[in-house]
């Protein structure tokens, strides 16, 4: 039986800004069934606030606190180690999660990474490179390797963080998918148990992959960034696959 529902946003609900075909109804499917549902994002542009009003303007019928990202799960990960000083490598209204933290380029105790787009420049890499050479450790949001855009697929933070993994010698803690840790809190805010909640993603290795190294199920939409070479390269095996997200009934006819 399914009990809940982890949905990625970009590939899967939209695309460019604009919502994929028969997205707003499948969400709408979703809540006259009431089937609990979480949607989940790597993205670290935009903080919840602002995907929340954007969603509602393409047509989505959902609650702010129905939506998980992953710079929520950084800021629970730096309070539950009593964290006081960060530096951010990041952009847009992602800042705006970390309100309660002292932002400093003096000693921080954590660097937080996340997609800078056009804004990465080599001295703001170069001054998080120095950061974590004098002691601060790396806090990945996500280490996606590339999104889907309006000009195709485009490279995403992970690139960043190799960047710095690379440059520093020193390993990055990543607190978006595909770390456990993400699922399992996404999972205990659906107040369900993991073998009975299904992940929609358009990513193969952080959704589907991720998912279900957590005890999950992975189904794949062939949406967003998805391709199907990627997909036949892959040791990884989806439960299900669908076109779109507009197919989202086949998942109850398929786990019942």
């Amino acid at each position: 039986m399914i009990s809940g529902l982890l949905i990625d946003i970009d590939g899967v609900l939209i695309t460019n800004d604009r919502p994929i075909p028969g997205a707003v109804d499948a969400i709408r499917f979703l809540k006259e069934r009431r089937v609990p549902f979480l949607l989940v994002t790597n993205t670290t542009r935009k903080n919840r606030q602002i995907i929340w009003h954007h969603l509602k303007r393409q047509g989505f019928v959902i609650e702010e606190n129905a939506i998980y990202t992953a710079p929520m799960a950084a800021v629970q990960f730096l309070k539950s180690r009593r964290v006081s000083r960060i530096h951010l490598l990041l952009t847009g209204s992602t800042i705006h999660e970390f309100h309660d933290f002292k932002v400093t380029a003096g000693n921080p105790e954590y660097v937080i990474i996340g997609d800078l787009g056009k804004d990465l420049t080599f001295d703001r890499l170069n001054r998080a490179f120095r950061m974590v050479m004098k002691g601060a450790r790396m806090l990945a949001l996500q280490k996606n390797r590339y999104w889907e855009t309006a000009g195709g697929l485009t490279i995403d933070a992970g690139a960043i963080v190799a960047a710095l993994e690379y440059a520093t010698g020193k390993r990055a803690v990543v607190v978006g998918k595909p770390r456990k840790e993400f699922f399992l809190q996404a999972v205990q805010m659906l107040g369900a148990s993991p073998d009975e909640v299904v992940m929609i993603g358009d990513d193969v290795e952080v959704d589907v992959g991720g998912a279900q190294k957590c005890g999950l199920k992975g189904v794949l939409v062939k949406t967003g960034k998805f391709r199907q070479n990627i997909l036949d390269r892959s040791n990884i095996q989806p439960d299900l696959v669908l076109e779109s997200i507009a197919q989202l009934p086949q998942i109850f006819e398929k786990f019942h």
